[in-house]
């Protein structure tokens, strides 16, 4: 601005409009990079809001599955402690049922059942089946040369083949 003025006498009126317009045009152009640089933050504040909201939502959505699946293995847990006790429950059930003396005494109380004296016989049919195999050789009585004839036959057999 200096420039364009020199103490007493009048502005250089074509300078000074040049340079009026290229304030103007360095004021458009910081504006028009201002706006970008706005826009440009905005967008990056958008990206990361939208990041931060996601990796929310998969924590959130993590913790709610850890909480199923723990609420889950509880009721698991649970059931399994019940059938447990049914289950010893049973067995507990199933002894008492077993027991020679209980059955010994239902028999004789209410099948009117009786013990077989000393002087009766019971018969018992066991069904017995065999699995015993006879051997195709028998080493009883081989001498030395019986051995040494299977040796060697053995080893023209394998080389023949």
């Amino acid at each position: 601005m200096n420039q364009l003025y020199n103490g007493t006498s009048a502005y250089k009126l074509d300078e000074y409009e040049r340079y009026a317009k290229q304030q103007s045009e360095k004021r458009v152009v910081r504006k028009k990079e201002h706006k970008r640089q706005t826009i440009a933050f905005c967008r990056f504040m958008t990206v990361g809001v939208i990041g931060v909201f996601l990796i929310a939502s998969a924590l959130v959505y993590l913790n709610v599955m850890m909480l199923r699946a723990s609420t889950e293995a509880e009721t698991l847990k649970d059931e399994l402690a019940l059938i447990t006790e049914q289950n010893n429950q049973k067995e507990m059930e199933i002894s008492r049922k077993l027991d020679l003396k209980l059955v010994e005494e239902k028999a004789i109380n209410e099948l009117g059942m009786q013990k077989p004296d000393n002087s009766q016989i019971v018969y018992v049919g066991v069904k017995q089946t065999s699995y015993s195999e006879v051997s195709k050789e028998q080493s009883v009585g081989k001498s030395v040369a019986d051995y040494v004839k299977n040796a060697v036959d053995g080893f023209v057999e394998y080389f023949t083949k």
